[in-house]
């Protein structure tokens, strides 16, 4: 047997650490860790999938949402009360161009529905158009889960998103004529939809033989609009005479021209207002309006009905007025502002010269058809007077 000396036991000693800090895994402590790693890597997974599967999620919600909030927005600028309005804010929302899936696909399942309040109760396809105002917007879109199957046992999720357009009273710009309301209590103001009446009254002549308030017919230089009542004839007779005729605009081309083709207002017309109004330009007015009616895709019809019922109306031809009683006082003001409509304005060829054919002493005519709805291609707020924004109420 071979010996070692003492000296080759301390050399051994000094390379092997002292018997009390070394020490030998056992196996059941090596499967411990595996277990950790293996719980390690469930939670891993785990967090990715918070990170990238709810992520897509998130901006699936984001790409749904943008849909809807559009497309309830654009078909509500549809809504005109008739069944052709209904056709045409469906269509709307088919047409939208917002994608979802990084823009990469269209929204794979939508539903549009109609009401006459904000609150419901909703309908896809109501029997009757007339009141429905309101749009609401529903889309769902699957999403595709990768990490979170790991951890639970679902791979798809659906994002669903909702919004709901509505046709709201709110401030006005409006083009620089007035109608007369005979009735200020009426919903209306005593106009009837259909019927033509002046937004620029035709010249008058107070010393012409029989003018008088009872007459009124009498005092004009030519007859006036086909619609108007006696008792309106007889307000601007007693009221405004020859020096007021209706228009608030300016004199200036330029300006007359951005006041009827851009509706850039110059006076702020809230109901209960007096309006202060102007002799104008008849000529240079004219064309502004002819140049506006022949700007929409529909020169020929001039029945409210047929003209929304167009395929190819606009709403150029449409425009937004305030509805007045005829007053005077100190100021200047002349009229009492009652609230606002909506005129189609007339057409007589392809293309139209109706206002620019007559002459200064003719009043300029236009149809009501009920409230006006800015950027809508037909009247808004179910048919009534007065002047609606398209919003998102939900």
């Amino acid at each position: 047997m071979r010996r070692y000396n003492n000296s080759n036991t301390r050399f051994i000693r000094l390379l092997l650490p002292s018997h009390r800090n070394f020490q030998v895994r056992q196996p059941r402590e090596r499967g411990y860790v595996l277990l950790t790693m293996g719980a390690a890597a469930v939670a891993l997974f785990g967090a990715l999938g918070l990170a990238v599967d709810i992520g897509r999620m998130f901006i699936a919600k984001t790409e749904t949402q943008a849909f809807c909030d559009s497309a309830a927005m654009a078909a509500t600028l549809h809504l005109d009360g008739t069944a052709n309005g209904i056709t045409a804010a469906q269509n709307a929302v088919a047409n939208n161009l917002n994608n979802w899936n990084m823009d990469t696909a269209r929204i794979p399942t939508y539903r549009v529905d109609f009401a006459t309040s904000a609150s419901g109760p909703w309908s896809m396809n109501p029997g009757t158009a007339a009141g429905y105002i309101y749009a609401r917007v529903q889309a769902t879109a699957p999403v595709n889960l990768f990490f979170i199957p790991v951890v639970v046992s679902q791979q798809l999720q659906n994002v669903n998103s909702m919004a709901v357009g509505g046709q709201i009273p709110g401030t006005a710009s409006v083009g620089p004529f007035t109608a007369v309301g005979p009735v200020p209590g009426d919903s209306n103001f005593g106009l009837v939809v259909g019927q033509q009446y002046d937004i620029q009254w035709p010249a008058y002549n107070g010393s012409r033989a029989g003018c008088s308030t009872a007459n009124p017919d009498a005092c004009f230089v030519k007859p006036t609009c086909s619609g108007e009542s006696q008792t309106a004839k007889s307000e601007v007779v007693q009221q405004w005479g020859a020096s007021v005729n209706g228009y608030w605009g300016s004199n200036s081309n330029s300006t007359i021209n951005q006041e009827v083709l851009d509706v850039i207002e110059q006076q702020q017309f809230q109901p209960g207002v007096d309006i202060t109004m102007s002799s104008g330009n008849k000529a240079a007015e004219a064309v502004a309006l002819d140049t506006r009616v022949n700007e929409d895709g529909d020169v020929i019809d001039n029945v409210p009905a047929d003209y929304q019922s167009s395929s190819t109306h606009n709403g150029r031809r449409l425009i937004g007025l305030p509805v007045v009683t005829p007053t005077t006082d100190a100021s200047g003001a002349a009229g009492y502002v009652l609230g606002y409509g909506s005129f189609l304005l007339i057409s007589n060829n392809n293309p139209s010269n109706y206002y620019a054919s007559g002459n200064g002493n003719d009043p300029f005519c236009a149809i009501y058809v009920g409230g006006y709805l800015q950027g809508g291609s037909g009247p808004g707020g179910s048919g009534t007077a007065g002047y609606f924004k398209v919003k998102l109420v939900q």
